[in-house]
């Protein structure tokens, strides 16, 4: 897929079954882009965590067609290095464009899932005071 914003000086890569990025997994400045349902094989599974585990996401080493080929294939490569037209934009957006590290992707993910299970908790400690409160109100209206 084109990348319009740049005027096709860059492509993003990633894997799908089916056409469009609604069912896909890529890779990006932030990591892992999951998106719906998607079916690897077991090798794909792993290549995926070598990949994550062993690069920081960078547009002209590591992105998102050196994943898409090595998830694949077992091959890092990427044939829009070799366009200069192609390595303009990927020089272009690496200024441009922040990433983190797999371990800022994994902090980020633990303060998702902390902050939800907090938010849970504090429903939860609503819904009680509430039917406490509605059950005392009850008994002082009976």
């Amino acid at each position: 897929m084109q990348i319009k914003e740049l005027v096709s000086l860059a492509d993003h890569y990633y894997l799908s079954e089916t056409e469009g990025v609604h069912n896909s997994i890529g890779w990006g400045p932030k990591g892992i882009e999951l998106r719906g349902i998607i079916s690897i094989t077991t090798e794909q599974h792993q290549r995926i965590k070598q990949f994550t585990e062993a690069v920081k996401y960078n547009i002209a080493l590591n992105n998102c067609e050196h994943f898409a080929n090595y998830v694949m294939y077992g091959l890092n490569l990427s044939s829009q290095q070799q366009n200069w037209w192609k390595s303009l934009g990927s020089d272009i957006i690496q200024r441009l464009q922040p990433s983190n590290s797999i371990n800022q992707n994994i902090e980020q993910e633990i303060a998702n899932l902390l902050n939800y299970n907090l938010a849970v908790v504090k429903i939860s400690k609503f819904q009680k005071e509430y039917l406490d409160f509605y059950k005392t109100y009850q008994q002082k209206n009976t």
